[in-house]
């Protein structure tokens, strides 16, 4: 059995795989800031715009739970190579297009290779920490949604204004390259080999069902998010997606009956820690997606803020996230257990209100400030849940189920995340188009006043379901009783 990996090499470690999902983040959010300069750089229409965040967001959860899998069958550290090396060429292919249709056919080659390698950067984290030292190593990977979210606008306008050679929007892409490189040399240098299935094969029709599933339950969300309506062909389709998904959950069953390995283990869903673990993240990143695309419509068309000046008021929300979130997994979560994610959705719940209040109200004359108690609450909050979530959905795994358990957790975030970003960014926009408020800070307000609304009960549903979550971290407890001399495992 290799010796554990510890000190400053497991650091550096944590470090290269955290790259690898900041990376896949940083580049859904800034690429937001660029679309106008891509659009009138390339001549774009608006439906390679559309596909431009669209391809990539499609084929990443499409291919979550595939690369969760291939993690399992040849091993974590291998396919997370494969997919950082794949990940940073498809971002040079970006950086160099000359055309629409060339940048689109490159994102969707980093949605595929993101796929690859998001499901192993938990699947590491759990193989690099005993449950009892995960604390600070997941507090640092929950972080990193909500400091992309706020970074990304700012770094965006910052690196169009710099624009080093001449690149302008292309140095968003470019800087992956160094940064891909390093972590791909470092990674095959630091990172463990972890659990592998090699007697085990990939199911091609599993594949085939959980992409198509995907595919039609992802694509008329995405296609709706901009809008005020969802066209009539998303609902058929979004049907045909879930009775897809079914025909694949019966398959999984039917390949375990049978004593073979599925893409999936079905069994999982049946574990009432991990199955409410799913459901309340899910819950979780509806309201908060769906608000990172509204605050930032709120401040800049409403408000009138300047995107630069949009991202600097949504900063300390990385702050606060990131603080809070080391204080819950290190500090409270070993103590308290679930209580951690229950006062986090309480806290986060509350600033949304607190926000909520500001906008219904909102006139020319509203800053940043007046903003600012909301913003800490909720960011807190938010600190609060990302990381104890995580523990408390995955702590129970077994290694053979590190990849399918942190696959279908990534999946279903992916999920969360589309589905806030149209049903929020929907009624939002409904509401724009039925309101005439005072001028736009009114017309605008109001309508974030309405999604914040709605927003906060989303939050009281997931607490109602945190109470199957388990009171503590059972691999926490298993670990203690575990000698200290033993190889990092995922219990």
């Amino acid at each position: 059995m290799p010796e554990p990996i510890t000190g400053s090499t497991r650091t550096i470690a944590l470090v290269v795989v955290l790259l690898a999902a900041f990376m896949d983040l940083m580049d859904v959010t800034i690429l937001n800031v660029m679309l106008p300069t891509i659009e009138a750089d390339l001549h774009a229409g608006p439906a390679a715009l559309e596909w431009m965040l669209s391809g990539y967001t499609l084929t990443l959860t499409v291919g979550l739970i595939s690369g969760a899998r291939l993690g399992d069958l040849l091993g974590h550290k291998r396919v997370f190579i494969i997919g950082v090396a794949g990940f940073t060429a498809a971002s040079a292919a970006c950086s160099l297009a000359v055309d629409p249709g060339m940048l689109v056919a490159a994102r969707v080659g980093q949605g595929l290779f993101a796929a690859t390698m998001i499901p192993q950067v938990l699947s590491q984290i759990q193989l690099l920490y005993r449950a009892e030292e995960r604390g600070p190593a997941m507090a640092a990977y929950s972080a990193l949604s909500g400091i992309a979210a706020t970074i990304g606008p700012i770094l965006g306008p910052v690196l169009l204004d710099w624009n080093l050679a001449g690149q302008g929007w292309r140095l968003v892409f470019w800087v992956n390259v160094p940064v891909g490189v390093f972590a791909t040399l470092a990674a095959a240098r630091l990172l463990p080999e972890g659990h592998t299935d090699r007697g085990q094969r990939l199911d091609p029709i599993s594949v085939l069902l959980a992409g198509a599933g995907l595919a039609l339950l992802v694509y008329p969300l995405i296609t709706a998010s901009g809008g005020n309506r969802w066209p009539v062909w998303s609902y058929p389709v979004i049907a045909a997606g879930l009775a897809v998904l079914v025909v694949f959950y019966l398959r999984q069953r039917r390949i375990a009956a049978h004593g073979d390995r599925p893409l999936i283990d079905v069994a999982l869903l049946r574990g009432r820690a991990f199955a409410s673990g799913l459901a309340v993240q899910f819950l979780f990143l509806v309201p908060i997606m769906g608000f990172f695309l509204t605050v930032m419509q709120f401040l800049q068309h409403g408000l009138g803020m300047s995107p630069l000046h949009a991202g600097l008021t949504l900063l300390p929300w990385s702050v606060f996230v990131t603080v809070f979130a080391g204080v819950s997994a290190a500090v409270l979560l070993p103590r308290i257990g679930r209580v951690t994610v229950q006062l986090g959705l309480v806290v986060t719940a509350i600033g949304l209100a607190l926000l909520a209040v500001v906008a219904a109200s909102a006139d020319d004359h509203t800053g940043t400030l007046d903003l600012l108690p909301g913003i800490v609450i909720g960011a807190t909050g938010m600190g609060l849940i990302v990381a104890p979530i995580a523990q408390l959905t995955l702590a129970g795994l077994v290694p053979a189920q590190i990849g399918t358990g942190s696959g279908l957790f990534n999946t279903v975030s992916q999920l969360g995340a589309c589905i806030g970003v149209a049903v929020i960014g929907t009624l939002f926009f409904n509401r724009l188009h039925q309101h005439t408020g005072t001028g736009q800070s009114g017309t605008y307000g109001h309508a974030f006043a309405q999604t914040l609304w709605i927003s906060a009960g989303l939050l009281v549903a997931a607490l109602v379901i945190s109470f199957a979550l388990p009171q503590h971290d059972p691999s926490a407890a298993h670990a203690d009783a575990t000698p200290r001399t033993a190889a990092p495992t995922a219990h």
